[in-house]
């Protein structure tokens, strides 16, 4: 059973999993402007170490995915693998970019299937704090 005081305690481990660079870890990147994500599954207990496995999605291992930190007018590329068992794409939430790289299945690119790879690859035109989210079949994908 799921109380309230095994919340709060998963709730005060999370920055101690971040301090260990456990699951829930961000890491910091800048300088090239070239950055691989890869979405994959990854059975994680969100409960705590006795609690079921929940069933997640991430990018490169971590949840949230990894911070990207890219300067106004810089470029950056991206190459997406997806090791999901099906199509997904990256969407560049809030960011005037193209819509070639705007990562919305189904309207502004074909969906990335399963093993396959997307080359994104866009100028960042304003300053600002932005979110990436997976955008086909986002019910469930952006929810795992």
């Amino acid at each position: 059973m799921f109380t309230r005081r095994k919340l709060l305690s998963t709730i005060a481990a999370v920055p101690a999993a971040w301090a260990a660079g456990g699951l829930f870890t961000r890491s910091s990147w800048s300088g090239e402007h070239e950055l691989a994500l890869a979405a994959r599954p990854l059975d994680y207990p969100l409960g705590g170490a006795d609690a079921p496995l929940s069933k997640l999605w991430v990018y490169n291992g971590t949840t949230p995915g990894p911070e990207i930190r890219v300067r106004r007018g810089e470029r950056l590329r991206c190459n997406f693998k997806n090791q999901l068992e099906e199509a997904s794409s990256i969407h560049w939430h809030g960011i005037r970019i193209i819509n070639s790289m705007d990562g919305v299945s189904g309207l502004t690119q074909a969906a990335v299937e399963p093993g396959g790879e997307f080359l994104y690859e866009f100028e960042l035109p304003d300053a600002g704090t932005y979110w990436y989210h997976a955008h086909n079949r986002s019910w469930n994908q952006v929810g795992r």
